[in-house]
């Protein structure tokens, strides 16, 4: 039975699967929005067909199960113009990964060769997917290669707007962080007004998250973000490294 609506899949590891979600845009066209870590538990056995993948951007923790979908379902790989031969060869994606992750590396899988049929995008393009229309948004400052999606309202942000856990906002500023970028892409984003917000790192929130993390980038501290267990140290290692780095783009900018 072909799939419908649209929909959040965890995709993190089997120590925290809602580290990062992968989504599903269910029309003529079946849309997979990033691919979650390797070692995931991602289970899209209810989908007989992926026409598109979109890459919100290509770190470790967005495409690791790329490879197996790829071979079982063959959809075309939209990604950021000339970013295609990282995943050809992803050596500088694994090395980059470790110098910024560290351990939290061999938790999550390192990305192996994707040979598939890419569709490299500047930003602006509009794709018919059935009823709907699929725009891709430029979205740097997280990553130079960042793109977002939006369809029907819904805006998938990848990492440019933060995540969201237990109700609690913050940034996603990891190094290389571009603040101004960030910052403009976000402005834009928020200008489009959407009605639902897809995270990657946290799922479906409301629209109201945009301003939050507007004022976060401005003064806000790193939280604290209860969730429990390895998941909760897991996700404390990323709040360090966003608000480091966060801090350091802060203090050069003053």
């Amino acid at each position: 039975m072909p799939c419908k609506g649209i929909h959040e899949v965890p995709a993190g590891p089997v120590e925290f699967p809602e580290l990062v979600y992968s989504f599903v845009i269910c029309d003529e066209k079946t849309v997979m929005i990033d691919a979650g870590v390797a070692n995931s538990v991602m289970d899209v056995s209810f989908l007989d067909k992926i026409d598109y993948i979109v890459l919100t951007h290509i770190h470790l923790d967005h495409i690791g199960l790329l490879p197996d979908i790829i071979s079982n379902y063959k959809p075309k790989i939209i990604i950021k113009e000339g970013y295609t031969k990282f995943l050809e060869e992803p050596r500088k994606i694994n090395d980059d990964a470790r110098k910024v992750l560290g351990d939290l590396v061999d938790i999550y899988g390192e990305v192996n060769p994707v040979k598939g049929e890419y569709l490299e995008v500047k930003g602006g393009e509009k794709i018919k997917i059935g009823n709907n229309t699929m725009e891709i948004i430029s979205t740097p400052g997280h990553s130079r290669h960042h793109i977002s999606v939006f369809v029907d309202g819904v805006l998938y942000s990848g990492d440019s707007v933060g995540g969201r856990y237990n109700g609690v906002p913050y940034v996603t500023t990891p190094p290389p962080l571009d603040l101004q970028e960030y910052r403009r892409s976000l402005s834009l984003q928020l200008s489009l007004r959407p009605r639902l917000i897809g995270l990657s790192h946290g799922g479906f929130v409301q629209s109201s998250h945009l301003e939050e993390v507007m004022k976060i980038l401005e003064n806000g501290k790193k939280p604290k973000i209860e969730i429990g267990g390895i998941a909760e140290s897991i996700l404390e290692k990323h709040l360090d490294i966003n608000y480091t780095e966060l801090e350091e783009k802060r203090r050069k900018k003053n």
